[in-house]
């Protein structure tokens, strides 16, 4: 039900971020005049203010009163191509939303743990967690004493007290067996990531169900556990195809990582076996690598913009409930986002089947 204009004559700029949903520094701009794309959020900031009269000469003065108008990230020191596209992302939503990305990074969760409480002394709007690998309830501490929201992107799911975003792996690896099956592939193989992590055990999981699911098939030898490397790959790849005739191994592999297919690649290859025409390959996780090798691979892409649009928006709403004394308790959320199936020559166009 949209509010009568003048039933909340005390209505705040957390009030109209909450109905417009988006980020408070988003109203203020558009309220200011200092966003001037007059799109769907403009409009819907716009007539949230209308809705609640909100006075928009009021919308700097509260900014500055109640916020920073800054997001911090602290993540550790990896340098991998998801990191960057973590800050690019992050970097993105927050331009967007006239606010600032505070990163840090940091080589121990010990030190994270540390970090993260000076995020909530310097008074940043949000936090933005990737945690250390099984930091769970290290994680957990660094946020017992702050109200500053959270939002822990990836990592497990155990002992969470705040929002949570991260990769639905399940429908993602789902979406890649679809793609090879819908293209001819009745044989799978599977080279996969170690799984002793959930996201590798969910990933596992996955395509085993993905094969009864579309009736597809793996024979057990062709689903390897390993680190995720081009040596790997190549020598996994070998090994399975070793004297076998033609047309009696897998028909496609899907293998965890960029390095571990591009190592497919290069073994059928050597074998003589043509990619996509005899065996179709698809890698869960993009990059550039996966975009430039020869042939170029049908790649997972990670939904980052999502994500990172996601968090803004949950901070917004955890104020704006923090700030609503009569709303119920917020419930935090978890939300997972499938990744996007970026199609590439290493799998069949779909007239070619």
């Amino acid at each position: 039900m949209t509010p009568t204009r003048g039933t909340r004559p005390n209505a705040s700029i957390t009030n109209v971020a909450a109905l417009a949903g988006v980020s408070i520094a988003t109203v203020s701009r558009v309220l200011s005049g200092k966003r001037t794309k007059d799109d769907d959020i403009a409009r819907r900031v716009r007539q949230a203010a209308l809705d609640l009269d909100y006075a928009a000469n009021s919308a700097a003065s509260a900014l500055r009163s109640d916020t920073s108008n800054t997001i911090a990230l602290s993540m550790p020191a990896m340098r991998d191509p998801l990191a960057a596209g973590i800050i690019s992302a992050l970097s993105d939503a927050a331009g967007d939303a006239g606010m600032r990305l505070l990163v840090a990074t940091d080589n121990t969760a010990a030190a994270q743990h540390r970090r993260l409480k000076d995020f909530a002394r310097y008074g940043a709007d949000g936090m933005i967690v990737l945690p250390y690998q099984n930091s769970g309830a290290s994680l957990a501490r660094g946020l017992a004493a702050t109200d500053t929201p959270i939002i822990q992107l990836l990592g497990s799911t155990n002992l969470l007290r705040h929002d949570w975003i991260s990769i639905d792996n399940g429908a993602s690896t789902e979406l890649a067996v679809t793609h090879v099956v819908e293209r001819g592939a009745h044989t799978i193989a599977y080279l996969s990531d170690a799984v002793d992590s959930s996201e590798g055990a969910e990933t596992l999981l996955a395509f085993q169900s993905s094969l009864n699911l579309l009736h597809a098939r793996a024979d057990s030898a062709w689903i390897t556990i390993a680190d995720g490397t081009v040596q790997r790959g190549f020598s996994d790849t070998m090994r399975i195809f070793d004297g076998l005739r033609p047309g009696d191994g897998p028909e496609a592999i899907i293998c965890a990582s960029a390095d571990t297919a591009i190592g497919a690649v290069i073994a059928l290859e050597q074998m003589a076996i043509d990619v996509p025409e005899q065996v179709q390959i698809v890698s869960l996780q993009d990059g550039p690598t996966a975009a430039t090798c020869t042939p170029p691979l049908t790649a997972m892409r990670a939904p980052l913009p999502q994500m990172a649009a996601e968090s803004l928006r949950l901070i917004g709403n955890a104020h704006a409930a923090v700030s609503d004394t009569a709303a119920p308790a917020r419930l935090h959320r978890h939300v997972a986002f499938p990744r996007r199936l970026m199609a590439r020559a290493s799998t069949r166009a779909a007239a070619d089947v």
